[in-house]
């Protein structure tokens, strides 16, 4: 049972990362663009280019994954592994 529970955590660090992400990648392009701050958030909660913003996002899970297996958090580093998988499915599914 406890392995479930570890696997579950680590599947909503990977979602939580991955939100995390998109909001690092918003706020490069758009410290870049010199956009304001509250036009950076608008842009993190907007659906235009969400499959690509979330693609870059994702690369952040790869880095936790690494850290689980090194940890011996194997199920930890399972439930990011899913976590990216689903994220990957799901703008898969959207783009049919």
């Amino acid at each position: 049972m406890n392995h479930r529970k570890d696997i579950i955590l680590g599947f909503i660090i990977g979602i939580i990362s991955v939100l995390i992400g998109i909001f690092i990648f918003d706020l490069c392009i758009g410290l870049y663009k010199g956009s304001s701050f509250t036009r950076i958030i608008d842009r993190s909660f907007s659906t235009i280019l969400l499959e690509k913003r979330a693609s870059i996002g994702a690369l952040i899970n790869l880095p936790l994954f690494y850290l689980f297996l090194n940890k011996k958090m194997d199920n930890y580093a399972k439930g990011v592994l899913l976590a990216t998988i689903l994220v990957g499915i799901i703008f898969v599914i959207n783009k049919l």
